[in-house]
């Protein structure tokens, strides 16, 4: 009885401490915004612009893939068009944490979608040894809609955006960041804000798993 009460005690109070632990984090005193279009429907009721989550996943037979919301509860995703296959550069900054610190991302789901025409993506030739960490995951899409893919997730982007940033895409698939893959130190920002965006989830999960609820 008495370590029923203990327990009891714990679970009312590690969603409150967890929550404390959250808030006064150093990312947390700015809130992560989100991006696209906004619908207000009343005062305290917002629907955040949500992005697509199937793309396509083999090339000689594709098939329409949706990204598990389990496996890929959050996700970084950048798009490669084909013309920039050799401009290695574009992702310098992930390039430099995959080989010199790759414990500091492999927690990370990257997703990179490529340009895909008659069955081959030239993209994904130049960018195969990123496919060597288990976390980057190549998709692609058929290059006539690629520009109408990428649109969907640049709408109402902030203007200095393009094809070398990460989008950091939460688990209701509503756009929390954009980040310039060139810069170690937009790297740096992603991952710190990936694992704030992780927290707060865990949070949410917590505290509906442990919800008293009154009996019918």
């Amino acid at each position: 009885m008495k370590n029923k009460k203990w327990l009891l005690i714990f679970i009312i109070a590690f969603p409150s401490f967890f929550w404390l632990i959250l808030e006064s984090s150093k990312i947390n005193s700015k809130k992560l915004p989100h991006y696209g279009p906004k619908l207000v429907k009343e005062k305290n009721d917002t629907l955040y612009y949500r992005v697509t989550d199937r793309f396509y996943s083999g090339l000689s037979t594709p098939t329409l893939t949706t990204l598990s919301r389990e496996k890929y509860p959050l996700y970084a995703i950048v798009f490669i068009q084909s013309k920039f296959r050799k401009d290695a550069y574009r992702l310098t900054g992930l390039w430099e944490y995959l080989n010199y610190k790759k414990d500091k991302v492999k927690h990370i789901p990257f997703i990179l979608v490529t340009e895909s025409e008659n069955g081959s993506s030239q993209a994904y030739e130049e960018l195969s040894k990123l496919s060597q960490s288990p976390n980057v995951h190549f998709y692609h899409w058929q290059k006539s809609g690629f520009d109408s893919l990428v649109k969907s997730y640049f709408e109402q982007k902030p203007y200095y955006i393009d094809y070398s940033f990460f989008m950091l895409v939460d688990a209701n698939r509503n756009i929390r960041g954009y980040y310039d893959a060139r810069y170690v130190s937009e790297m740096k920002r992603l991952i710190e804000e990936y694992q704030h965006l992780r927290l707060k989830e865990e949070k949410t999960l917590i505290l509906k798993e442990n919800e008293i609820r009154k009996e019918p």
